[in-house]
Protein backbone atom coordinates (compact mmCIF):
# COMPACT_ATOMS: atom_id res chain seq x y z
CA UNK A 1 0.00 0.00 0.00
CA UNK A 2 2.70 2.49 1.01
CA UNK A 3 4.48 2.00 -2.34
CA UNK A 4 1.78 4.15 -3.98
CA UNK A 5 2.07 6.93 -1.40
CA UNK A 6 4.67 9.59 -0.79
CA UNK A 7 6.85 8.89 2.27
CA UNK A 8 5.07 11.65 4.19
CA UNK A 9 1.60 10.32 3.42
CA UNK A 10 2.65 6.75 4.16
CA UNK A 11 4.02 7.83 7.53
CA UNK A 12 0.82 9.71 8.30
CA UNK A 13 -1.22 6.65 7.32
CA UNK A 14 0.82 4.43 9.63
CA UNK A 15 0.26 6.93 12.43
CA UNK A 16 -3.50 6.91 11.89
CA UNK A 17 -3.60 3.11 11.89
CA UNK A 18 -1.20 2.55 14.79
CA UNK A 19 -3.74 2.44 17.62
CA UNK A 20 -6.62 0.53 16.06
CA UNK A 21 -4.95 -1.59 13.36
CA UNK A 22 -1.33 -2.10 14.44
CA UNK A 23 -0.54 -4.97 12.05
CA UNK A 24 -1.64 -2.93 9.06
CA UNK A 25 0.21 0.11 10.39
CA UNK A 26 3.39 -1.95 10.68
CA UNK A 27 3.06 -3.17 7.10
CA UNK A 28 2.72 0.41 5.89
CA UNK A 29 5.64 1.61 8.01
CA UNK A 30 7.97 -1.12 6.82
CA UNK A 31 7.15 -0.30 3.21
CA UNK A 32 8.39 3.29 3.45
CA UNK A 33 11.62 3.59 1.52
CA UNK A 34 12.77 6.94 2.94
CA UNK A 35 14.62 6.12 6.20
CA UNK A 36 13.60 9.33 8.04
CA UNK A 37 9.90 8.68 7.57
CA UNK A 38 10.26 4.93 8.12
CA UNK A 39 11.93 5.63 11.46
CA UNK A 40 9.14 7.98 12.51
CA UNK A 41 6.41 5.58 11.36
CA UNK A 42 7.95 2.56 13.08
CA UNK A 43 8.32 4.58 16.27
CA UNK A 44 4.64 5.49 16.20
CA UNK A 45 3.66 1.89 15.62
CA UNK A 46 5.93 0.72 18.44
CA UNK A 47 4.56 3.35 20.80
CA UNK A 48 1.07 1.85 20.41
CA UNK A 49 2.01 -1.81 19.88
CA UNK A 50 -0.11 -4.06 22.12
CA UNK A 51 2.66 -6.20 23.59
CA UNK A 52 6.36 -6.32 24.44
CA UNK A 53 7.39 -6.84 20.83
CA UNK A 54 7.34 -3.06 20.54
CA UNK A 55 11.04 -3.12 21.45
CA UNK A 56 11.93 -5.01 18.28
CA UNK A 57 10.08 -2.40 16.25
CA UNK A 58 12.10 0.35 17.89
CA UNK A 59 15.27 -1.52 16.99
CA UNK A 60 14.03 -1.41 13.39
CA UNK A 61 13.40 2.31 13.75
CA UNK A 62 16.97 2.88 14.94
CA UNK A 63 18.32 0.85 12.03
CA UNK A 64 16.33 3.09 9.70
CA UNK A 65 17.74 6.20 11.36
CA UNK A 66 21.30 4.93 11.19
CA UNK A 67 21.20 3.96 7.53
CA UNK A 68 21.08 7.64 6.59
CA UNK A 69 24.34 9.14 5.37
CA UNK A 70 23.70 12.56 6.88
CA UNK A 71 24.69 12.59 10.55
CA UNK A 72 22.22 15.41 11.25
CA UNK A 73 19.37 13.23 10.02
CA UNK A 74 20.54 10.29 12.12
CA UNK A 75 20.67 12.31 15.32
CA UNK A 76 17.53 14.40 14.78
CA UNK A 77 15.17 11.57 13.86
CA UNK A 78 16.40 9.41 16.73
CA UNK A 79 14.17 11.58 18.92
CA UNK A 80 11.17 9.47 17.89
CA UNK A 81 12.42 6.04 19.00
CA UNK A 82 13.98 7.61 22.10
CA UNK A 83 10.64 9.15 23.05
CA UNK A 84 8.80 5.92 22.28
CA UNK A 85 11.05 3.96 24.63
CA UNK A 86 10.47 6.53 27.36
CA UNK A 87 6.71 6.63 26.93
CA UNK A 88 6.70 2.82 27.14
CA UNK A 89 8.52 3.10 30.46
CA UNK A 90 11.76 1.61 29.17
CA UNK A 91 14.48 4.04 30.20
CA UNK A 92 17.75 2.06 29.77
CA UNK A 93 17.73 1.78 25.95
CA UNK A 94 16.62 5.40 25.70
CA UNK A 95 19.57 6.45 27.84
CA UNK A 96 21.98 4.44 25.66
CA UNK A 97 20.60 6.11 22.56
CA UNK A 98 20.88 9.57 24.10
CA UNK A 99 24.53 8.95 24.96
CA UNK A 100 25.16 7.59 21.47
CA UNK A 101 23.57 10.47 19.61
CA UNK A 102 24.93 13.25 21.80
CA UNK A 103 28.39 11.89 20.98
CA UNK A 104 27.49 11.60 17.30
CA UNK A 105 26.26 15.20 17.19
CA UNK A 106 29.84 16.40 17.53
CA UNK A 107 30.41 15.34 13.93
CA UNK A 108 27.74 17.76 12.65
CA UNK A 109 29.90 20.57 11.33
CA UNK A 110 27.17 23.15 10.78
CA UNK A 111 26.57 24.64 14.22
CA UNK A 112 22.96 25.52 13.50
CA UNK A 113 22.25 21.96 12.45
CA UNK A 114 24.11 20.55 15.45
CA UNK A 115 21.99 22.68 17.76
CA UNK A 116 18.81 21.65 15.94
CA UNK A 117 19.59 17.93 16.22
CA UNK A 118 20.40 18.21 19.91
CA UNK A 119 17.26 20.24 20.56
CA UNK A 120 15.23 17.45 18.99
CA UNK A 121 16.54 14.76 21.34
CA UNK A 122 16.47 17.17 24.28
CA UNK A 123 12.74 17.72 23.80
CA UNK A 124 12.22 13.97 23.46
CA UNK A 125 13.81 13.34 26.85
CA UNK A 126 12.92 16.49 28.83
CA UNK A 127 9.60 15.29 30.36
CA UNK A 128 11.38 12.35 31.95
CA UNK A 129 14.18 11.75 34.46
CA UNK A 130 16.66 14.59 34.88
CA UNK A 131 19.57 12.20 34.51
CA UNK A 132 18.42 11.43 30.97
CA UNK A 133 18.14 14.94 29.58
CA UNK A 134 20.74 16.86 31.58
CA UNK A 135 23.73 15.71 29.43
CA UNK A 136 21.75 16.60 26.30
CA UNK A 137 20.96 20.01 27.72
CA UNK A 138 24.62 20.79 28.37
CA UNK A 139 25.58 19.58 24.90
CA UNK A 140 22.95 21.95 23.52
CA UNK A 141 24.33 24.83 25.57
CA UNK A 142 27.85 24.04 24.31
CA UNK A 143 26.53 24.01 20.74
CA UNK A 144 25.28 27.59 21.13
CA UNK A 145 28.78 29.03 20.71
CA UNK A 146 30.38 30.14 18.54
CA UNK A 147 27.05 31.62 17.50
CA UNK A 148 26.84 31.28 13.73
CA UNK A 149 23.12 30.65 13.16
CA UNK A 150 19.84 32.04 14.41
CA UNK A 151 18.79 28.47 15.16
CA UNK A 152 21.43 28.19 17.88
CA UNK A 153 20.05 31.17 19.76
CA UNK A 154 16.44 30.08 19.36
CA UNK A 155 17.15 26.54 20.58
CA UNK A 156 19.25 27.76 23.49
CA UNK A 157 16.59 30.26 24.51
CA UNK A 158 13.76 27.73 24.33
CA UNK A 159 15.71 24.97 26.08
CA UNK A 160 16.58 27.27 28.97
CA UNK A 161 12.93 28.31 29.21
CA UNK A 162 11.97 24.62 29.44
CA UNK A 163 14.18 24.04 32.48
CA UNK A 164 13.74 27.39 34.22
CA UNK A 165 10.55 26.60 36.11
CA UNK A 166 11.84 23.55 37.97
CA UNK A 167 15.64 23.73 37.65
CA UNK A 168 16.58 27.30 38.41
CA UNK A 169 20.10 26.25 39.42
CA UNK A 170 20.79 25.09 35.85
CA UNK A 171 19.84 28.51 34.51
CA UNK A 172 22.49 30.15 36.66
CA UNK A 173 25.05 27.63 35.45
CA UNK A 174 24.09 28.36 31.84
CA UNK A 175 24.98 32.02 32.27
CA UNK A 176 28.34 30.99 33.69
CA UNK A 177 29.07 28.88 30.61
CA UNK A 178 28.02 31.39 27.95
CA UNK A 179 30.33 34.14 26.77
CA UNK A 180 28.75 35.77 23.71
CA UNK A 181 26.82 38.94 24.66
CA UNK A 182 23.98 38.25 22.23
CA UNK A 183 23.30 34.87 23.79
CA UNK A 184 23.43 36.25 27.32
CA UNK A 185 21.23 39.27 26.68
CA UNK A 186 18.62 37.38 24.65
CA UNK A 187 18.21 34.58 27.18
CA UNK A 188 18.05 37.01 30.10
CA UNK A 189 15.44 39.12 28.33
CA UNK A 190 13.39 36.07 27.40
CA UNK A 191 13.39 34.75 30.96
CA UNK A 192 12.67 38.25 32.26
CA UNK A 193 9.38 38.11 30.38
CA UNK A 194 8.58 34.95 32.39
CA UNK A 195 8.18 33.03 29.17
CA UNK A 196 8.14 29.29 29.80
CA UNK A 197 8.21 26.59 27.18
CA UNK A 198 7.02 23.01 27.02
CA UNK A 199 8.71 20.33 24.89
CA UNK A 200 6.89 19.29 21.77
CA UNK A 201 4.81 16.13 21.74
CA UNK A 202 5.94 13.26 19.55
CA UNK A 203 2.97 10.91 19.62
Amino acid sequence: MSKTLTPTKARDLAIRLASARPDEALSVARGIEAPWFRCQALSHVARHWPDERYSRLLEEAILAADCQEDIFNRVAVSAWPIRAYLERGNGPPAKELLIKYVAASGAIENMGSRSEALFSIFQASKPFDTGLWRPVFWALVAAAEPALSWRQLRNLRDAVAMVASDHDELVHQVFEKLSEPKNLSTVRRYLGQHTMQQPRSYF
